[in-house]
């Protein structure tokens, strides 16, 4: 559950556009190397500027999330690399 508190500040690394999409939305690739990845698995969420998203790919101290139109219209700073607060 989404509380509100920020626990990490994570990168926006790259936005790719996802191919063959029905929501034509992006795939982001978030770096967060003080987020505890202990816990985290495929299928998990973790709020991104307050948006609750699932995890579909990870890496070391990067995780990946498909991101609809719909949410890129509504939340600030997930369409562009760049900071963007975390919550598990």
């Amino acid at each position: 559950m989404f509380t509100g508190i920020i626990e990490s500040i994570g990168q926006i690394k790259s936005v790719d556009p996802l191919q063959n999409s029905a929501y034509a939305g992006v795939r982001l690739a978030v770096h967060a190397p003080t987020l505890d990845f202990s816990d985290v698995k495929l299928g998990d969420s973790i709020a991104i500027q307050g948006a609750c998203m699932t995890v579909v790919a990870m890496q070391a101290q990067t995780f990946h999330v498909d991101v609809s139109q719909e949410s890129l219209s509504k939340t600030v700073g997930l369409n562009k690399p760049g900071e963007v607060n975390l919550e598990k």
